[in-house]
């Protein structure tokens, strides 16, 4: 596994950028999301070396995600994060539950696993594909017709919450709003974990931030972390993750 010193200094390094022109954010963020890249690639094969089989990130035709990002866009009339549109183009969607039958559920039972707040909270972000596009254009209708006065900026919804992804009722999803900035807030969320990962700021992590401490300090999973029963399987889970 790769020390938490390492993983602290790649978010400082990550702030610290962000403070910098635009032309170097985008530089950094381009090499970390080829790391992560690598990583949830090793990451989903150790999974799958333990039997667990609902792991995979998935990339789609850059020319597909240019396409639905303008759409939406112009659907929205506002932006698409920047970190995030790499995210898609670089990394892809990424999957570590079963959304359609919940299978993920039964594998931790068997292994005594079990999260603080009764789900495992594994990582996932929608693919920029046709049909998310499709429905953030109706999602983005409905808002504007029954969005509340105060609410000036609409939610990208990019991942069930916690609850949902394990077949819990929940709350609100997981996303960014639709702006321009390199540093989108992760909204909705806070670690569900036995602790506070000490690489996850207290406050709500930016996109990049909550990706690398989800990935690096939980192995995906953050609703295990802290768990003594989850130590030994997250150290095979990690084994040859790079740091990003």
């Amino acid at each position: 596994m790769i020390e938490i010193d390492k993983i602290l200094d790649a978010q400082k390094i990550w702030q610290i950028t962000l403070l910098q022109n635009d032309q170097k954010v985008r530089e950094i963020a381009s090499k970390s999301l080829l790391k992560c890249a690598e990583a949830m690639s090793i990451l989903t094969d150790n999974l799958k070396q333990i039997g667990y089989e609902w792991a995979h990130a998935d990339t789609l035709p850059g020319e597909m995600i240019d396409r639905n990002i303008s759409a939406i866009q112009k659907a929205t009339s506002s932006h698409i994060p920047p970190i995030l549109a790499q995210f898609w183009q670089t990394v892809g969607s990424v999957t570590l539950v079963d959304l359609e039958h919940y299978r993920h559920i039964d594998f931790w039972k068997e292994q005594q696993i079990t999260g603080s707040l009764g789900f495992c909270d594994g990582l996932f972000l929608y693919p920029c594909d046709d049909e998310w596009t499709s429905f953030v254009g109706d999602d983005y209708q409905d808002w504007q017709e029954y969005k509340e006065p105060e609410e000036i900026s609409y939610l990208l919804t990019l991942s069930p919450d916690g609850y949902h992804k394990d077949n819990i009722s929940g709350g609100a999803p997981y996303g960014v709003y639709a702006e321009s900035s390199w540093k989108p807030t992760w909204q909705n969320y806070s670690w569900p974990g036995y602790k506070h990962p000490i690489s996850a700021p207290t406050h709500p992590p930016d996109f990049l931030s909550y990706i690398r401490t989800a990935i690096l300090e939980c192995a995906g999973f953050p609703g295990f972390f802290g768990l003594p029963a989850f130590e030994s399987i997250k150290e095979r889970l990690l084994k040859g993750v790079p740091l990003f």
